[in-house]
């Protein structure tokens, strides 16, 4: 990694599917379920893998993970279970890779941006890219001494 891309100073996990907005996890396709996971759980542990060693050798990096208020603990609902459960485990990542990057300078964290007019989320979405992607480009601006595992929505804390 590093003879190809010398080095790497901040990564936002944002690519996600969401394909399974009618089913019920009783009956959720074993295909579906797969799919999900890997594009919204796998593909985000897998390139904070390949990229945080080229982080730690240069002693600075960011990660900024994408999920959506769908996966807060607080307030799950019975629909869309393949994408809460990618979700769910994508802020489990979060808080684990934290704890494993501690002193290190490479700090992760997580966002939701909300509603946001995009493929995913519509016309008819209230917020703008611009307002969704606020928090994403705060958290990968972070200074040194910025917050590490933790949740966020327009700049502010979240719970999940």
């Amino acid at each position: 990694m590093t003879r190809t891309f010398g080095r790497l100073d901040i990564l936002v996990n944002n690519a996600a599917l969401y394909i399974d907005r009618r089913h019920r996890l009783l009956e959720l396709e074993e295909e579906v379920l797969r799919r999900t996971m890997e594009s919204n759980a796998y593909g985000p542990l897998i390139l904070t893998q390949a990229f945080v060693p080229l982080m730690k050798k240069k002693g600075y990096g960011r990660i900024v993970n994408v999920y959506s208020g769908i996966g807060e603990l607080s307030d799950l609902g019975s629909s869309w279970p393949a994408y809460r459960l990618s979700k769910i485990l994508l802020n489990i990542q979060t808080r684990i890779i934290a704890g494993e990057l501690r002193g290190t300078n490479v700090l992760i964290n997580a966002i939701c941006p909300g509603w946001v007019r995009t493929g995913m989320g519509g016309l008819g979405a209230p917020r703008s890219v611009e307002e969704g992607a606020d928090t994403a480009v705060w958290l990968a601006l972070l200074p040194d001494d910025g917050p590490q595992g933790d949740f966020f929505r327009d700049c502010q804390p979240i719970d999940w």
